[in-house]
């Protein structure tokens, strides 16, 4: 395994970092966690040098409302390795209105987590269509209080959002000491991107990076104009070296969170770390074109985060999304036989109402009721 400094917290982070937002299932019910197949995953990546461990108070739930079960799932299973490793958590952003919620949700990860004081602690997703009302309400005073009282020892943020968010997040308090942004080679121009990943790397921030593989459509079903670019590489990569290796090939990238589900993605991905490799001026090349051949394809930019769901009117936007993408990607004049045969008809597109509820949550800023349209019109009602 390799180490880099988590910016000014200190801290010597692996590289390649377990995120706790995908792990193994036994149904479709995102609760029903695989828990012996995690104890695997978990010990398997202690004992192979990953001390990189994040999940958030809504990671596994099937109902946003209320906490779920990733937190105490990690807290289990990690528990005789608290010497070895550094544990992240979230509290949603766009929640926090006052001291009193501010105040007993963190007391519930504490609980949740069987800790005194959290290590490293984000505030969830911080969005420019609401920053503003959360900083008028007090965050930055819950923080100083929370920091104060020793139950944060290190406090960072995450977002998708704009370059210019980035900006003023990290203008207004300066007890910042990480943050977690979403950057692969395809979505390094936003959100914020490869400009924001160097204004954090000189502020001596620890950078922590989401979404490696674009929740998974940069690690499988690679179009064949895609895999045609790639052949070109005098040296042959499989589609997650590609991935991986952008990033760790950027000095300022700290940590690469990856949302594994089984104990064969974990083997795998720490492999990659042990063959990484350094980009030549060819590979840079070829990326760039793969790059911009993706955005001829122009599909819809979900990475399957599930912050959408669950869809009051029963859609499940993620699968249809994905579906839609990974049809469209594959060049066939078929429709997908996943969405039209083994999604039930109660969790297709058309079923959408438009309600717009999952518009304000979702972190891609897509306009999904739109989108769902397109898949409705994709693979007929």
């Amino acid at each position: 395994m390799k180490y880099r400094t988590l910016g000014k917290t200190g801290i010597k982070a692996s590289i390649l970092g377990f995120g706790a937002m995908r792990l193994p299932l036994k149904s479709q019910n995102p609760e029903d966690v695989d828990k012996e197949e995690t104890q695997k995953m978990i010990d398997y990546a202690v004992e192979n040098g990953i001390n990189m461990f994040d999940t958030a108070l809504l990671y596994h739930t099937s109902d946003r409302s209320r906490p779920g079960v990733s937190e105490t799932i990690l807290s289990e299973y990690l528990k005789d390795y608290s010497d070895k490793i550094h544990l992240s958590t979230k509290m949603p952003s766009w929640n926090i209105d006052s001291w009193e919620y501010f105040d007993n949700t963190l007391n519930q990860h504490l609980e949740r987590l069987q800790t005194e004081q959290i290590e490293l602690f984000f505030i969830h997703s911080i969005k420019d269509s609401y920053y503003s009302k959360i900083k008028e309400k007090g965050l930055y005073e819950y923080i100083d209080k929370a920091l104060s009282d020793g139950r944060i020892k290190h406090v960072g943020f995450s977002t998708h959002g704009s370059y210019e968010l980035l900006e003023q997040i990290l203008t207004d308090y300066n007890k910042w000491e990480f943050a977690l942004t979403q950057v692969n080679y395809l979505d390094n121009e936003e959100n914020p991107g490869l400009k924001g990943l160097k204004k954090l790397n000189k502020l001596n921030m620890g950078t922590m990076i989401m979404e490696p593989l674009r929740g998974g459509q940069l690690a499988q079903n690679q179009p064949q104009s895609i895999q045609e670019i790639f052949a070109k590489s005098k040296t042959q990569h499989t589609n997650i070296e590609w991935a991986f290796n952008y990033l760790w090939n950027l000095s300022e990238v700290n940590c690469v969170l990856s949302g594994m589900s089984n104990l064969s993605q974990v083997k795998e991905n720490i492999a990659l770390v042990d063959n990484f490799f350094k980009f030549t001026h060819d590979d840079k090349k070829i990326l760039e074109e793969v790059k911009e051949k993706y955005k001829e394809l122009k599909n819809i930019p979900c990475t399957g985060c599930n912050y959408c769901m669950p869809c009051p009117f029963g859609v499940n936007i993620p699968k249809c999304f994905y579906e839609y993408n990974m049809d469209k990607l594959s060049g066939s004049e078929n429709a997908s036989i996943q969405y039209k045969y083994h999604l039930n008809e109660d969790r297709k597109a058309h079923n959408c109402t438009k309600c717009e509820k999952c518009v304000s949550v979702c972190p891609q800023a897509i306009n999904i009721p739109e989108e769902l349209k397109k898949v409705e019109n994709h693979f007929g009602e």
